[in-house]
């Protein structure tokens, strides 16, 4: 019972030919995540600076003939289109309290032009 030891082959361990046979290798799979997060990186790179928040509330106040109470601003998209979304409530002057008006404007995020314009 006396079994002779156990010898590792390395004859061949580190020869080109050992490297490119056989399943994936480390080196392989190194590249392909390299070049995967490559892609991803790629993918989530802003395409073009936007304009600010701010900039969206002014250019939609140009829009309406009244003095906003309450301006709220978010971004979103419309048809696949980056967009801000500006709402503005307030009232016309000498119109009663119990009225009021209310512009929805939708600003393309990257141009500053204005997409729509919504009132009531």
């Amino acid at each position: 019972m006396n079994d002779p030891p156990l010898e590792a082959n390395t004859g061949n361990m580190g020869t080109p030919e050992r490297m490119m046979s056989g399943g994936p290798h480390l080196s392989r799979i190194l590249i392909a995540t390299v070049v995967a997060l490559e892609i991803a990186t790629a993918c989530s790179a802003p395409s073009a600076p936007e304009i600010t928040r701010d900039r969206a509330i002014e250019i939609a106040r140009q829009q309406v003939s009244f003095q906003p109470d309450s301006i709220e601003a978010d971004r979103t998209t419309s048809n696949g289109r980056a967009v801000w979304r500006v709402t503005l409530r307030g009232r016309l002057p000498g119109q009663p309290p119990g009225l009021f008006e209310t512009a929805i404007v939708q600003i393309d995020r990257a141009s500053g032009e204005v997409v729509s314009v919504a009132r009531t």
